[in-house]
Parts: C-alpha cells; sequence; structure tokens
C-alpha cells in the first residue's frame, strides 16, 4: 500500500471519528429529555467519548506530521504556543455573551430541572443543540470550563483534517501552513476560548467539502454519505449549517451530471437522506414542541407557533442604522471581514479571518489552471455572501467559509515552493505574514481576556466577571438573598441566564415586553401587579437606565404615571449596583 493511499485511508477514519461527537449528542438528547443521566456521573461518558474521538482524529495527523525543514518546526512551534495560549485563556469563567445566554445556560436550566425541558421565552432553545447535549452534563457537575476544552477540539480536529487531506497531495511543510493556519485563523483562537458551538459548524463543514472532494476524484458512494452526513451535523450544531447543505447539494448534482441522469438521481437520494440522519432528532423536536420542524426558521411556510413581530429591515438599512455604514460599505463586509474585523466589536464582525487567503483566491484567479481552486474559492464567497444577506453578519457565523479558502491557499503555496528564486522566498514571507497576522490578534485577545487577573488572584470572580457582565454583582447578590424558588423577570440584561441559580424569565425577541405590557392593560398600579403574578413574576432585574427609557418611549403620559406609581408602591429595592437593580414586587 502505497503512502499516498494509507493517507487517503487515514483520512477516511478521521472523518468518521470526527462525526461521532454530533451522534452522540442526538442519542443523550432523547435520554436527557427522559429525565435519564444528567446528573449521573454515567453522563460524562458522552463528552468523554467526543473528546476522545476528536483527540483521536489530531493524534492520526500528527502521525502523519513530517519535520522535514526547519519551516515545519517552526510550524508546529507556533501551534502549540497558540494551544498552550489557549489552555490558559479557557482557565478563566464563563464570560463570552453566547455562553451566558444560551450555549451554556441552556444545559444549566436542564441541570437544574434534571431533565432536557421546553424553555418557550428563549428562542435560541429551538436551535439544534446536538453540542449543547455534550455540555449538559458538564454543566451540571460543575465543569463548565471543561466545555471550553472540548469546543476548542473541534478546531484543533478541523486543522488535522485539513492537513490529512493536504499531505498526500503537497509536501507535508505545505500542508502543515495550512492547517496552522486555519487554527490559528483570529476568529477561530477566539472561539476556540469559549464554550460556543461554532468551531463544530467548522469541523462539519470541513467534513462535508472534504469528502464531497474525495467522491468527486474516486466515485466511492462512502465519501459521499460521509460529507452528507457531515454536512447535516453542520445543521444539528447549528442553523447556518443549513446553507452548507444547500451548497454541498448543489455541488453535488454538478458532480453527479457528468456522469449521466441516473447518477444524478441516486447521488441527490443519497446526499438527501444521508444529510437527515443527524438532524432527524431535532427536527421532530420542534415539530412536538411547535408545529415547526425548523422553527423558529420557515414559520409562515411551515407553520408553527406564532411569532411576536419584528421589524422587516434589509441588511444595508440594519448596518446604516446600528454602525452608520453607507450601502457600499456595507456591501463590502464579505471582503472587510479578511481585512477589518476585529473581535468584540459587533460593528466590525466580532471577529476577522485573515488578509492571506484573500490573496490566495486572487492568485488562484489570475493563474487559470487552478479550475478546482476557482470553484471552491466560489464557494467560499457564496457563503458569505448568503450569510451576509440572510444573517447578522458576524465572523462566526461564516466559518465555514474557511476551509476552502484553505485549500485554495494550499495550492498556491505548493505551486509558489516548486518554484526557485524570488517565488520561493515570497511564499515563505507569505506565510510569515499570515502568521504574525494571527499572533497578534491572538495577542490582542489575550489582552482583553486579561486571564491572569483572575488566575493570579489580582481580582476575584465577581471583580472579574463583572468586567464582561455588568450586572454580575447584582446576580451575585440574588443567588445569595433569594429564595431558590423564586422567579425573576430579567430586562434589558441580554438574556444572559447562565449566572443566575433561581428561576428566570426574559421576553422572547424584545425586553421589557411583559412589564410594558402589563402597565398598559392595568387600569392602577395593583393591576400591573396581578398581571406580573398572573405570570409568576416576584421579582425584576434590570439595567436600569434602559428600563426607563424604554418605558418612556412607549408609554403615553397616563401609562407612565401609572408606571411611576407601580416602582412606587410595589417595587422594593433589594440590590441595585453599577447602574443595575434587582427589586422584590409587592
Amino acid at each position: 500500500m502505497t503512502g499516498g493511499t494509507k493517507g487517503r485511508d487515514r483520512l477516511r477514519a478521521a472523518i468518521a471519528l470526527a462525526l461521532a461527537p454530533v451522534l452522540l449528542g442526538d442519542v443523550y438528547y432523547p435520554i436527557a429529555r427522559a429525565g435519564f443521566l444528567v446528573r449521573s456521573p454515567v453522563g460524562l461518558l458522552w463528552p468523554l467519548l467526543a473528546a476522545a474521538s476528536l483527540l483521536a482524529v489530531v493524534f492520526l495527523a500528527l502521525r502523519t506530521v513530517r519535520l522535514e525543514n526547519l519551516a515545519s518546526v517552526g510550524l508546529l512551534g507556533f501551534a502549540g504556543i497558540t494551544l498552550g495560549a489557549l489552555v490558559v485563556l479557557n482557565l478563566v469563567p464563563p464570560i463570552a455573551r453566547d455562553e451566558l445566554t444560551y450555549h451554556l445556560a441552556m444545559p444549566a436550566l436542564y441541570a437544574r430541572a434534571g431533565r432536557v425541558i421546553e424553555v418557550p421565552f428563549a428562542d435560541a432553545s429551538y436551535y439544534p443543540m446536538a453540542l449543547e447535549m455534550l455540555y449538559t452534563p458538564l454543566v451540571a457537575h460543575g465543569w463548565a470550563t471543561a466545555a471550553k476544552y472540548l469546543h476548542l477540539s473541534f478546531g484543533l480536529a478541523s486543522a488535522a483534517l485539513l492537513f490529512l487531506y493536504l499531505s498526500p497531495r503537497v509536501r507535508s511543510s505545505v500542508a502543515l501552513a495550512g492547517a496552522v493556519l486555519l487554527f490559528t485563523t483570529p476568529t477561530v483562537t477566539a472561539l476556540a476560548a469559549s464554550a460556543y458551538v461554532d468551531l463544530g459548524l467548522l469541523l462539519y463543514a470541513t467534513i462535508g467539502v472534504l469528502a464531497v472532494l474525495r467522491w468527486s476524484e474516486t466515485g466511492q458512494t462512502s465519501y459521499l454519505i460521509l460529507g452528507a452526513l457531515g454536512a447535516g451535523c453542520a445543521v444539528a450544531v447549528k442553523y447556518n449549517g443549513l446553507l452548507v447543505v444547500m451548497l454541498l447539494g448543489c455541488a453535488t448534482l454538478v458532480i453527479a451530471e457528468r456522469r449521466g441522469l441516473r447518477a444524478v438521481f441516486v447521488s441527490a437520494v443519497t446526499f438527501g437522506l444521508s444529510s437527515l440522519v443527524p438532524l432527524l432528532p431535532w427536527l421532530l423536536k420542534n415539530a412536538w414542541e411547535t408545529g415547526n420542524p425548523l422553527f423558529p426558521l420557515f414559520n409562515h411556510l411551515l407553520g408553527g407557533r406564532p411569532l411576536p413581530a419584528q421589524p422587516e429591515l434589509d441588511v444595508f438599512s440594519t448596518r446604516r442604522m446600528l454602525y452608520g455604514e453607507s450601502w457600499w460599505l456595507a456591501a463590502l463586509a464579505p471582503i472587510r471581514v479578511f481585512l477589518t474585523g476585529r473581535d468584540g466589536v459587533p460593528a466590525q464582525f466580532d471577529g476577522v479571518f485573515n488578509p492571506l487567503y484573500l490573496l490566495a483566491v486572487a492568485a488562484a484567479f489570475v493563474q487559470g489552471r487552478f479550475r478546482r481552486e476557482r470553484l471552491l474559492s466560489a464557494f467560499a464567497f457564496i457563503f458569505l455572501v448568503m450569510v451576509f444577506f440572510l444573517i447578522s453578519f458576524r465572523s462566526r457565523y461564516a466559518l465555514a467559509a474557511v476551509a476552502p479558502l484553505v485549500l485554495v491557499f494550499a495550492a498556491v503555496l505548493a505551486d509558489w515552493t516548486r518554484q526557485a528564486g524570488a517565488r520561493k522566498s515570497a511564499a515563505m514571507a507569505v506565510v510569515v505574514a499570515g502568521l504574525v497576522f494571527n499572533a497578534a490578534h491572538l495577542a490582542l485577545f489575550w489582552r482583553r481576556v486579561d486571564p491572569l487577573a483572575y488566575l493570579t488572584g489580582r481580582q476575584s470572580q465577581t471583580e472579574y466577571v463583572a468586567r464582561f457582565v455588568p450586572e454580575y454583582p447584582v446576580t451575585v447578590y440574588a443567588n445569595e438573598h433569594l429564595p431558590s424558588q423564586a422567579s425573576v423577570y430579567l430586562a434589558f440584561l441580554g438574556d444572559r441566564g447562565y449566572y443566575w441559580k433561581c428561576s428566570y424569565t426574559y421576553d422572547y425577541y424584545y425586553s421589557g415586553t411583559t412589564l410594558l405590557e402589563a402597565v398598559r392593560g392595568a387600569r392602577d398600579p395593583s393591576g400591573v401587579v396581578d398581571a406580573l403574578r398572573a405570570r409568576h413574576i416576584e421579582y425584576l432585574a434590570a439595567a436600569d437606565w434602559l428600563l426607563l427609557r424604554f418605558l418612556r418611549d412607549n408609554l403615553d403620559d397616563a401609562g407612565y404615571e401609572r408606571w411611576q406609581a407601580f416602582a412606587a408602591s410595589h417595587l422594593r429595592p433589594l440590590d441595585r449596583q453599577a447602574g443595575f437593580g434587582l427589586y422584590q414586587i409587592l
């Protein structure tokens, strides 16, 4: 058996291993829904098996690495330093927004209930939750930090799979450069320091692309099935994966068309049915709970529970309203995300990729013989444009575009390194520049998170978390003083529920709506109390200045006077810190 054949067999085995976490999450869901293995130590087997499968993928790749020159040693060393930094960054308490609103908050609610429950007030609870199922037993046992490391493992496995695909085709140092660039891409490293799920999307989109490429090369149906399963797993991780299924499904039809009409039909059915397998539990869950298997998407088309009204603004109007951007500047977002993105800044896509990928795409189009690389570039940019128009544009939502672009970069780099003289030197300089770009953004991220402030004891947990979660001191007070069965209404706290130990609720889309409707519908202050009690709301926690402005802007004079009378006679202040308040409703 040749080395290339061994490498391709290793890729197939690695893909099969990498599919395991989502399939484990799918199996865990009905068990936890029935009330088993949420608090039991046996439940920990699920995330442990998922981590083991991902680390096995990394091990397969490391066995293939050949340190053929100093550049390979340097690349592996840079990846090791980045990994070490991420290990330290993941030691701080959860502080990222979506951890606190969704990815850890839902598992915390399940852990408290002892089973997976429906959470009607949270739209995010209806998103596919294959990875959150793996986080649930970890959160139940107080191991939220382990969920961060599990998420980091998805990023490592993505880089490993890319290396396994490239290594039989290009020099080991070129394959290693592509894998290291992917793993150290600023958006990837920022996500690897959190218990998000987006690196799962990256992994399964990468599997889909690589397996469909192998199917196009070999015609082996097993690769088509693996690619479809990867695309389906991408959806089971995050709804953005629907775009992956659509684009790879179209690619499958184009590839099969060369083999005849029967091949098109068989390939389409195989891809479609296989991609449904990982998603099926979540389609059934939403169909049962809401009447719409893809709730809250396509609600007008598929039917389902009515949704609150939302303003219909196009992406250009939204970015103009939020960030003051002109239409042409907004239209350049799919390009700007490679250049000027910045972690933690929504106006700058909450992250950045790497300008090196744009350079590689330009080179592929200039050198016309790179037909496959041009198709990969088209896949990536169609995905970026679709995310731009269909979803609030964030770099993490577009992560599925990264692996195809790295494949393009590797092809261009391999061509340059085969040539002597200035072209080869330029290739090395370009790689170094790309790594310096990634390192600089990692340094900025480190400075923003500042893990040593917490790890060295310079700041207590309350002081540290409050830097990122400003209402946290009020939350701590509530956890220490409110009865465990208390029910708190969160207003203008960004839906951050993870740290609340008592029951809480918030509004589905627009914060403050429940309180606004209670004031509008009441005749007097006691009527407001009755309306809130009917919803089992006993306490109010709010960003005071935002709540008051919201009520002032949305109530008429009589309504605002009724609110003021209610606040004076029926809201008992329990704690106020940094503009946030906790109140008992009397």
